[in-house]
């Protein structure tokens, strides 16, 4: 740590024990001043698209119904809606309450090694996002919105007691209720509210924005989390407006909003954080903070150019279907939900709502999903653009290559830092790796998340170079993990060159293996410019050869079967040969599938969610380069 770090852990650990004497319930909180709402939400519901109502009512009828599925993991359905206060405390893995429920928010521990259960699960469901299409719904429908909505508001607050419990313990859970709890509010409208009801929701924010504004994350914690409770505390404030100091501390908080954005995303649009879902996260938060101020239609200059590059970034990731590779940390985390299911699309959503923003029509997706967002935060419409050839994005550290076809070919190139700030939270050890997709079919693909706190194994795991699709030495990663967030060594990593013609052609290396083996690992991307990409990996620097493992995982849609010539692989889909990896070296493929034991061949598509996927292994000892070809067969090319 820094001095500065140290300093602000020193007064964050005093402001703590203060904290404590901050424990007598909702009654204890003093609202002052009128509840507002966020100007224009209700009426932006009314001109959702027919898409959307079917949407919108079919999640409103599972919230009515108790039906809570979050995380991969089922909530016992409750008795009656609103449920009792106890609901809000239930584990999903085994329907029993959460420990420590009534203790000081700070004194409980879910860490490995200290607390098994999947802390992540719990936060989900006490963000209270499912409350907007909750309000929308009703609305839509012309029934009695506030009861239920305030119904489900009271309810929370009986099981929640201000800065008790684990939904109090950090800042960005606390800044998405408050979002949450503001937009329902304000789409289902304040005017029906009674006197108990209006003094109740004043509390709820008087508290919230009280705790976050005491405890921000700061130093290596300023990231996402960071992000959020900015835009909570704008909210927040606004819903509030007596809060002391309110309008200096809105003020305050958009300033510093926007240069966390500046410093979250780099020139050239690549997210700091190197996780391409939370990138999309921090911005919709932005925007929802901007949709509150009133000013998404006047947004710095620098800020709608960091906007703007984060797009154009985006939409070279995307395959034809618009999704984007899994790099990095992703939780499933958004802003405004309209489903508790996953959003396979998120990034193209928040694309969407940037290039209507910023007013770029140019910068639109080739698709997205319907979302509530869209009314909220606006969305252009979707515009597919023919990108073709090969972007490099030297700061962030990410190269693309795309084919000339309609429903191209993308390969994308990591050679960027392990992610942001000291600790690097959300990273992989992922030096080096390759993401590939065919069309709007994934194929090459990155494992995933899955948990966070409950396994420290599977967190490790799921973060190791043995499961990225790169090159691991000896059965050592390129970075090494020291706890669920940190990191024991990280590879430094530098992109070499990168050409475009008249063969495509990048070359970058990193140093990951360097203080234990005296060598660095250099990669060479190739592509001809039709169907074939070649992978050079060497060994740069040492004397000795070395055992080494290159890894491709294939997404589950896909299988693979070794060919007789031993070093080639056939990849298939829908019983369709799609793409043959062959090795041109010393190295020799084996595929493997849900191997328990050393925990390859998994693969994690959303959050708390695990399945067994085909991995590729190409194993041998490497003395000199290896060369491995990707042909995408002459008959797919022709069909994209």
């Amino acid at each position: 740590m820094n001095t500065s770090e140290i300093v602000h852990r020193v007064v964050e650990t005093a402001a703590k024990q203060i904290g404590r004497r901050h424990n007598g319930g909702w009654d204890r909180i003093e609202p002052f001043g009128p509840l507002a709402a966020i100007p224009g939400v209700g009426a932006r519901i009314h001109a959702l698209p027919s898409d959307l109502l079917a949407l919108i009512a079919s999640e409103a009828d599972r919230v009515r119904a108790g039906n809570f599925d979050l995380l991969g993991a089922r909530w016992p359905t409750p008795s009656a809606i609103p449920p009792t206060p106890s609901f809000w405390r239930i584990d999903p893995e085994d329907g029993e309450p959460f420990p420590q429920w009534d203790a000081y928010t700070f004194d409980i521990s879910f860490r490995h090694g200290i607390n098994t259960r999947e802390m992540k699960r719990v936060w989900e469901l006490n963000r209270l996002q499912f409350l907007v299409p909750l309000a929308a719904g009703a609305v839509l429908e012309h029934s009695k919105a506030s009861m239920l909505l305030t119904g489900m508001i009271g309810s929370w607050m009986a099981g929640n007691p201000p800065f008790r419990g684990p939904t109090w313990t950090s800042g960005i859970e606390l800044a998405l209720r408050v979002i949450s709890v503001a937009m329902a509010l304000s789409i289902a409208g304040i005017d029906s509210l009674d006197s108990v009801e209006r003094r109740a929701a004043l509390r709820f924010f008087f508290a919230h924005v009280d705790w976050i504004r005491r405890f921000p994350s700061l130093n290596s914690s300023a990231n996402n989390h960071r992000i959020a409770e900015l835009a909570g505390l704008i909210v927040g404030s606004i819903m509030a407006p007596g809060f002391p100091g309110a309008v200096a501390l809105r003020e305050n908080s958009w300033r510093t909003l926007l240069a966390e954005i500046d410093r979250q995303l780099y020139p050239d649009g690549v997210g700091a954080e190197q996780a391409a879902g939370y990138s999309a996260f921090s911005i919709e938060l932005l925007l929802v903070a901007a949709t509150a101020l009133g000013r998404e239609r006047s947004l710095p200059a620098i800020t709608v150019e960091r906007l703007s590059a984060w797009a154009e970034h985006s939409l070279w990731l995307m395959d034809a279907g618009a999704k984007v590779p899994a790099i990095g940390d992703f939780d499933d985390c958004r802003v405004i939900a309209t489903t508790q299911a996953p959003e396979p699309r998120y990034v193209s959503s928040i694309v969407a709502a940037v290039s209507d923003c910023v007013g770029r029509q140019h910068l639109a997706p080739p698709a997205k999903d319907p979302s509530i967002r869209d009314a909220i935060l606006g969305s252009a419409k979707a515009s597919p653009r023919q990108l073709v050839g090969v972007r490099s994005f030297p700061i962030g550290g990410y190269s693309v290559i795309r084919s000339k076809q309609k429903d191209p070919v993308v390969l994308t190139f990591d050679h960027g830092p392990i992610g942001y700030l000291s600790i690097a939270a959300h990273g992989h050890a992922d030096a080096l790796s390759i993401w590939l997709s065919v069309g709007d079919q994934p194929v090459i693909v990155d494992a995933g998340t899955y948990l966070y706190h409950s396994s420290r194994d599977l967190r490790d795991l799921f973060r190791d170079t043995a499961v990225h699709n790169t090159l691991r030495l000896d059965s050592v990663g390129s970075s090494r993990p020291s706890g669920p967030f940190n990191w024991g060594s990280k590879a430094n990593t530098r992109l070499i060159s990168s050409e475009d013609t008249p063969v495509a052609r990048i070359v970058a290396e990193h140093d990951g293996y360097l203080a234990q083996y005296g060598v660095k690992h250099q990669r060479t991307v190739e592509f001809d410019g039709s169907s074939r990409f070649t992978i050079i990996d060497e060994l740069l620097e040492g004397a000795e050869d070395r055992s080494v493992t290159v890894s491709f995982l294939l997404d589950p849609a896909c299988r693979s079967t070794i060919e007789p010539d031993p070093r080639g692989v056939m990849i298939a889909h829908d019983n369709r040969q799609i793409i043959r990896v062959a090795s041109a070296g010393p190295l020799k493929p084996r595929v493997v599938r849900g191997d328990q034991a050393t925990g390859r061949g998994w693969l994690s598509p959303s959050f708390g969610v695990r399945m067994p996927t085909d991995q590729i292994l190409f194993e041998g000892r490497l003395d000199k380069p290896s060369t491995i070809t990707i042909d995408v067969l002459d008959s797919v090319v022709a069909s994209c």
